[in-house]
């Protein structure tokens, strides 16, 4: 799910203060219900058809090079991507857009997913606080990677206090993806789309030994989604999620 942070890193955003209230859930009572959505959502998404736009920049050599794709998701866990048109630097091209591309065919199946998905089993979560996330109420906590692996993130999220939905994913890779990233931090951001949060935009900034720093952005245009009408809508994907086991 976060491979695209590893060949460049992240803008980082200013973020809202948190504030700790006493009603809130324990961190295990996020996570659960966070769990519960996410198992929901793999039952309720069939099927969407994005277009990506990928830009990339490297300051130093004034170089740079965009990308659209045309993604395509099907249920439980195809992901296919096709190239619909590239420009600019061959370098910037083949070694970050092909990368990235080739790392998401490589995360893609179930057990790769097990083994990075932010879940108890890869990482120690810790409360922060209570915020707002573009008027919607999220609780935010930090995210600590139980191994020193390069698809893992030390960082933090966000999660959506109605629908458990994670809004916002910030940090850095727990290991660094090669000896030329000396620094890479992320910022990517989903949006809600009839109680799914799907990605929305990845920025990122890193800093490569010798071609100092680089920026990569990716935005997210939704084209068709197709759902399951039998897990019907989010504010039911508890009891629907305990039905369908």
């Amino acid at each position: 799910m976060f491979v695209i942070s590893l060949v460049l890193g992240f803008c980082l955003l200013t973020s809202v203060p948190a504030v700790q209230l006493d009603d809130v859930p324990s961190v295990g009572e996020i996570l659960n219900r966070m769990k519960v959505h996410d198992e929901w959502q793999r039952r309720y998404l069939i099927e969407y058809r994005a277009q990506r736009n990928f830009s990339a920049t490297n300051l130093r050599f004034e170089k740079d090079a965009t990308l659209e794709v045309m993604t395509t998701f099907r249920r439980p866990d195809t992901f296919e991507s096709q190239v619909l048109r590239s420009e600019g630097s061959k370098v910037i091209r083949e070694r970050v857009f092909d990368k990235i591309l080739e790392a998401e065919n490589e995360t893609q199946t179930t057990s790769v997913k097990q083994q990075i998905d932010i879940v108890p089993a890869n990482y120690t979560f810790t409360y922060i606080g209570r915020e707002e996330c573009a008027g919607r109420e999220c609780y935010r906590l930090g995210i600590a990677p139980k191994r020193q692996e390069k698809y893992l993130i030390d960082g933090q999220i966000w999660i959506d206090a109605e629908d458990w939905g994670i809004v916002r994913i910030q940090g850095s890779p727990a290991k660094r993806p090669s000896f030329w990233a000396r620094q890479t931090q992320i910022d990517r951001r989903y949006k809600r789309i009839d109680g799914m949060w799907l990605s929305d935009s990845l920025e990122s900034i890193s800093d490569v030994l010798i071609a100092g720093r680089s920026s990569l952005k990716i935005r997210y245009s939704y084209q068709s989604i197709q759902t399951d009408p039998h897990y019907g809508a989010a504010a039911n994907s508890a009891s629907l999620v305990q039905i369908a086991k």
